[in-house]
């Protein structure tokens, strides 16, 4: 039977985590002796590590550290939201991990094709790198919340080998419709085929996440070989009583099959607080849902006060919802706008509330 570990873990000590991942390596029965490894983190963009968005350069340095042990030639790459992944890299002071390891880092700026016949409507996926390039892919996702998937957690993590500029386009072709997202998230998933799922859940983010909400010291840490297991493990974790889209689409397309959920940690974490925006999902019929959401659904909102005029919302906008205006904030055409959140998500300000 397969397992998700999920261990306590409060700070960001590398001696505490290399001792953790040496351990569940043990008793998953993952042995990476001299694979060519690339780690995929969570690098959505440059805010700092205490701002739990990214994942943190000492849990990178940690798993880094233990595949030099057994002789592994380690890679490290994403496909930030907006800006370069060197910034990033810089901004969050794992560019001082790599170069102290010696990590060889990886842009995902290529143009891969990938025919794929999976469960969304969908058959050709461009990425941004080749997981075939590599031995294993170790998956890196931080806990947080998302505003319109709920969370991001292991199989969301994996649209990063999207690049970020195509990303915006898979935004439009789902629109509103969170199942449609999640089966092309599935898709994506599994074309990558990540080897092993690590999720840094020390800090994190509860509330209107991925990037602007409430942080938190979840003081977790969780790890499996199959990222359906280990989403659908936290949920519960954290006490979500109805399955996410992505979870509800694994299980009901066999992905989720009987798996041990073992670990020091017990109970639920408390007072953990979802996006305002999942609770839109109602349980109507489809044609009446749409329009009551069309009416209902919250509306994405520029705060004047913080708003810096930088135009990241603009550009990030996959339906060019949201117009530049040379003395004031953007503006919002909520006719066109698909209620995907990408502005909210990619805001370096925390400027745009829903």
């Amino acid at each position: 039977m397969e397992k998700v570990i999920i261990d306590l873990c409060y700070e960001y000590d590398k001696n505490t985590l290399k001792e953790l991942f040496n351990n569940a390596f043990k008793i998953i029965g993952f042995k990476p002796h001299t694979s060519k490894i690339l780690l995929k983190p969570n690098l959505l963009n440059s805010k700092s590590p205490d701002k739990a968005v990214t994942t943190h350069p000492v849990f990178i340095q940690a798993i880094a550290e233990v595949l030099r042990d057994f002789s592994c030639h380690v890679y490290i790459g994403d496909s930030p939201g907006y800006e370069s992944l060197q910034k990033v890299l810089k901004n969050t002071g794992i560019i001082k991990i790599i170069e102290e390891i010696g990590l060889k880092t990886v842009s995902f700026n290529k143009r891969v094709m990938k025919k794929y016949e999976g469960i969304s409507p969908y058959k050709r996926f461009v990425l941004g790198e080749d997981p075939l390039n590599y031995d294993l892919i170790i998956n890196m996702p931080k806990l947080k919340t998302h505003t319109m998937m709920g969370m991001t957690l292991g199989v969301k993590n994996t649209f990063g080998f999207i690049h970020s500029l195509d990303k915006a386009r898979w935004h439009l072709r789902a629109g509103q419709d969170r199942l449609l997202f999640a089966s092309i998230l599935i898709d994506i998933h599994r074309i990558v085929n990540p080897s092993l799922t690590i999720l840094d859940g020390i800090l994190g983010m509860d509330g209107d996440g991925p990037s602007n909400g409430r942080v938190r010291n979840f003081g977790i840490v969780a790890i499996s070989q199959n990222a359906f297991h280990l989403d659908e493990a936290i949920e519960r974790f954290i006490g979500i009583d109805t399955s996410l889209p992505i979870t509800t689409l694994a299980r009901k397309n066999g992905f989720i099959k009987s798996y041990e959920v073992i670990g020091r940690s017990t109970g639920y974490i408390k007072d953990f607080m979802m996006p305002e925006t999942m609770a839109t999902d109602w349980n109507l019929p489809v044609p009446i849902k749409g329009i009551l959401k069309r009416a209902f659904i919250k509306k994405p909102k520029i705060l004047k006060a913080l708003c810096k005029q930088c135009n990241v919302c603009v550009n990030a906008c996959p339906a060019g919802a949201l117009s530049p205006s040379p003395h004031s904030k953007p503006v919002f055409d909520y006719k066109k706008c698909i209620r995907c959140y990408c502005c909210q998500e990619m805001c370096p300000e925390g400027a745009i509330k829903v």
